[in-house]
């Protein structure tokens, strides 16, 4: 497929957060990433970029899946990974999407959290207990009121591993209004620290009035980040060039 005719055939930000970046090897041709990567889920494009002048090959490559968990899912298996017989270990991380966030270091932040509705009767372990079944669940946070110490009637869902969060972004019942809640980001990063306590409330009341507003296709749209009694930001770790 030409320049030309895949910025016409794919749309490469939809849905959000489907498309990987990947280093490898020289040697490693467009077969070579269909069969290794292909083995995921369903590539809509695969485009091992040459030199325009000597048709080389640089060593890199770009992969766009149908669903944002299948590139998920690759990008843990196949990071730090050899295919084809070259030694060479694969560097796999997300391609860049228009609004998606940066760490401190400039590198893209996993997503492994989900905003959701939820009864205002519904505990965090049946919360937990409906969720699990999309992967290991880190913790559960139900919103409660200040005051009274009731439930908002919504819920963050923190996965071990953000393939298992766009999973359940995609298969989740549709009651749960699900939504991708962005990574947590220092309001300053020179001293860690974050914003305030009225920014908080503002940015959950964002998520829930997106949630509300939300059903999910093949574009989900991605929440706002959220600072309310949240954990320390995750770290970037085994996505890292």
């Amino acid at each position: 497929m030409s320049s030309e005719e895949r910025k016409t055939k794919v749309d490469h930000d939809n849905p959000p957060f489907s498309r990987l970046f990947v280093v490898c090897s020289k040697n490693h041709t467009d077969d070579d990433i269909k069969e290794a990567f292909g083995s995921y889920g369903k590539l809509q494009d695969v485009w091992v970029v040459t030199d325009r002048n000597t048709q080389e090959r640089k060593g890199i490559a770009y992969i766009k899946f149908e669903k944002a968990s299948e590139a998920h899912i690759a990008m843990e298996k196949l990071h730090g990974e050899t295919i084809g017989g070259d030694s060479k270990p694969l560097k796999v991380l997300l391609a860049d999407n228009k609004g998606q966030s940066r760490s401190v270091s400039g590198e893209a932040k996993p997503r492994s959290r989900i905003f959701i509705l939820v009864p205002k009767t519904m505990s965090s372990s049946e919360v937990e207990e409906e969720f699990t079944k999309f992967g290991s669940v880190d913790h559960v946070q139900i919103l409660t009121d200040r005051s009274s110490g009731e439930s908002k009637g919504c819920a963050y869902v923190k996965f071990v591993k953000p393939s298992s969060a766009f999973s359940a972004l995609e298969d989740c019942d549709e009651k749960y209004r699900a939504v991708i809640a962005e990574p947590r980001v220092p309001r300053d990063a020179r001293t860690g620290g974050f914003s305030s306590d009225n920014s908080r409330d503002n940015s959950s009341s964002r998520h829930l009035d997106h949630s509300r507003r939300s059903t999910y296709s093949s574009a989900p749209y991605v929440a706002p980040a959220d600072h309310q009694n949240q954990p320390q930001p995750e770290t970037i770790s085994k996505f890292t060039i």
